[in-house]
């Protein structure tokens, strides 16, 4: 007898309850508006789809440096062994912004991303960081002694666990400590209620029975007389060249222009709601999906980029993932991570020059600190930090007191 025949079965089971128990195992389930919604189907929904590619593109455009700290001295550690790992390609197939999009989008649809940390030797320096499939992943516990243990299914049935030690780990909103929060699991009736909205209204439009007009007859008309109103009607009125012309009925016949019951009982801003919701879910500002039905400002939309910088990346939770995974704990003591952020920060060219010229006025910036910002090559003399354009005024001579000589 195999293991499954051996298992206790439910019975009476609806196949309803059925699939809500499967759904709910696979990190998914059935919702209350008979959509089920796990993390694949999710992005079926375009809103989803939208603040899942504004988050991965996002972190995909900021390069992951690996810093050297000497006293109070902070530099660029080129020459460590992770500093090209993490800002050009974590193994032989994948690039840093491939990996890190997808990190981020594991991130935003499971709550959690596992790299397996393949290393030369047994404890020798990681050579490469290779992503395990959500799919491979079936848990993440903690064991007696707190140390973590993640079970993998490989495809060919075989099961193997990693330890701690073997996984780099990223997590998002955490409500045990170890394992990240499901946001679409948590969120599941909000995506579950704007994917039946376009189903619904799919099935409107493709079911048709929408005419723009009804015209009544008070008589019987058999199969050739509707045939020739029909196209009496078709000829004189169809087509955008007939648009406001005098319409003549007679026989007693009447005629209606229906309208679009959608609207009267708000469902386009039923369904503005619903993307306005997912967007708050994943902290993405509705100007950034092309979403909501007012055009932002110029200040507005200024002040809804740093929102979105300030609180929607997580760039220090992975900045502190690195070092607690990727670095030794006596490489802790010199090396860290740091996202660059001010790619970012970049506006229109006459704003950057102004930001620049305030650096280097006020000695914050040297010259060839803010070219290099700028991808320009430096030039002698610009490392020294001294005030470029402002003057420097004698003190005024002291007058001399009377009886003095002068």
């Amino acid at each position: 007898m195999g293991l499954v025949s051996r298992l206790p079965r439910p019975k009476g089971m609806h196949p309803r309850e059925l699939e809500k128990m499967i759904f709910s195992v696979m990190g998914g389930g059935i919702t209350d508006s008979g959509v089920s919604v796990n993390s694949d189907t999710a992005m079926r929904l375009i809103t989803v789809q939208n603040c899942v590619r504004m988050r991965a593109s996002t972190l995909q455009r900021l390069p992951c440096h690996v810093m050297r700290t000497a006293g109070r001295m902070r530099n660029k550690a080129d020459d460590f062994y992770l500093y090209d790992l993490l800002l050009h390609q974590p193994n032989s197939w994948m690039t840093a912004p491939d990996f890190w999009g997808m990190a981020e989008a594991y991130v935003s649809l499971r709550g959690n991303f596992c790299a397996y940390k393949a290393r030369i030797g047994n404890d020798g320096p990681i050579k490469s960081l290779i992503p395990i499939p959500a799919s491979m992943l079936r848990s993440i516990k903690q064991n007696e002694d707190y140390s973590l243990d993640y079970e993998l299914q490989f495809p060919n049935g075989d099961i193997r666990h990693l330890n701690e030690t073997q996984v780099f780990h990223l997590r998002g909103l955490t409500l045990d400590g170890f394992t990240g929060m499901n946001p679409i699991e948590y969120a599941r009736e909000a995506i579950g209620k704007g994917i039946a909205s376009e189903k619904h209204l799919a099935k409107w439009f493709s079911k048709g029975m929408h005419p723009s007009a009804v015209i009544k007859h008070p008589l019987s008309l058999n199969s050739p007389q509707h045939a020739k109103l029909r196209e009496e009607l078709k000829t004189k009125y169809e087509g955008l060249g007939s648009d406001h012309e005098f319409m003549l009925i007679d026989e007693g016949m009447t005629i209606d222009f229906p309208q679009i019951k959608l609207v009267d009982a708000q469902f386009l801003e039923q369904m503005k709601l619903n993307e306005a919701q997912i967007c708050g879910m994943f902290r993405v500002p509705l100007m950034l999906v092309n979403g909501g039905d007012k055009s932002p400002t110029y200040a507005s939309s200024e002040q809804f980029m740093l929102f979105y910088q300030m609180f929607s990346i997580d760039v220090a939770s992975y900045e502190s993932a690195i070092r607690r995974d990727l670095l030794t704990q006596e490489e802790r003591k010199t090396y860290y991570a740091k996202f660059e952020l001010r790619g970012l920060l970049r506006g229109s060219f006459k704003d950057q020059m102004a930001g620049f010229q305030i650096g280097v006025n006020t000695e914050i910036l040297s010259p060839n600190e803010a070219r290099e910002l700028m991808d320009m090559n430096p030039y002698d003399g610009g490392d020294e930090y001294r005030t470029r354009t402002s003057t420097v005024k004698e003190p005024a001579k002291k007058e001399p007191a009377q009886g003095e000589d002068e």
